[in-house]
């Protein structure tokens, strides 16, 4: 081929490849530039909070994290799992679209290689779930996850910021449980909540009794616990001492306190 014909494959063959790649990268680079709006977390009314779950997969290496409801509008969320191990803090992030809810994620409480071989963490006692929704008011909510494996048989188990206790002979048969401060609740419940929300969950459906004691966040006096099994709230007898509500209740998936 003679010298210029060559130079001009070369140019075109040239030419064609940073086409190729600008093309390629052009995705990438409009997505860099679309920023999302980071919203201070806890800022907006708790009946405005979305109802979010964590339950723990049978396997014990992952963690099933649940958007059951929302109670402002939201079109995707971010996700930043934090847990505490037996060395040092671990993370799970991603992103989850929010079409029809419930939403669900399954996290690995672990790390795999590109060649599928896996490590599962040690040790997991919970941590921080901040959770970053976008929409036309972006809102973030954060609150604490405990994870509990019962290798003991303990009948006593708590929550991470220790306002909410349970004491269950029920529980001494379950071998992991996630008592997780969902940021709300679902709808439908009666009175104004003067405590924070808790979910109790383990791989299977609880059942059974337990008697649970709630730290309350103002003096109420007609303060009463209610409870959610996935469709409806029941309310517990309560007994108050100061700000400690008190009852004996059936195991349910959500329990907060309300004054009416």
């Amino acid at each position: 081929m003679p010298l210029i014909g060559l130079v001009v494959v070369l140019l075109v063959l040239a030419g064609g490849a940073l086409v190729y790649t600008q093309f390629n990268k052009k995705p990438t680079q409009t997505t860099a530039t679309k920023k999302k709006v980071s919203a201070p977390v806890n800022t907006i009314e708790i009946n405005q909070r979305p109802y979010v779950q964590i339950s723990p997969q049978a396997s014990g290496r992952s963690v099933l994290l649940k958007i059951v409801a929302l109670n402002k509008p939201a079109t995707s969320v971010d996700y930043e799992l934090e847990y505490q191990t037996e060395s040092i803090l671990q993370g799970a992030f991603g992103s989850l679209e929010l079409g029809a809810l419930p939403v669900s994620k399954d996290i690995l409480l672990g790390s795999c290689s590109a060649g599928g071989a896996c490590t599962y963490h040690k040790d997991v006692q919970g941590g921080p779930l901040t959770l970053r929704f976008q929409g036309s008011e972006p809102y973030a909510v954060k609150s604490d996850w405990k994870y509990l494996e019962n290798k003991t048989k303990t009948t006593q188990f708590s929550s991470r910021d220790a306002k909410f206790q349970a004491e269950s002979a029920d529980l001494a048969k379950v071998p992991v449980l996630i008592i997780y401060n969902s940021p709300g609740v679902p709808a439908g419940l009666k009175g104004t909540m003067v405590s924070n929300a808790y979910t109790v969950a383990a791989a299977s459906p609880l059942t059974g009794k337990a008697t649970l004691t709630i730290r309350l966040n103002e003096d109420a006096a007609n303060a009463v616990v209610m409870g959610y099994d996935g469709q409806t709230w029941k309310e517990f007898k309560t007994a108050l001492n100061g700000k400690e509500a008190k009852a004996e209740v059936d195991l349910m998936e959500l329990y907060v306190t309300v004054k009416k």
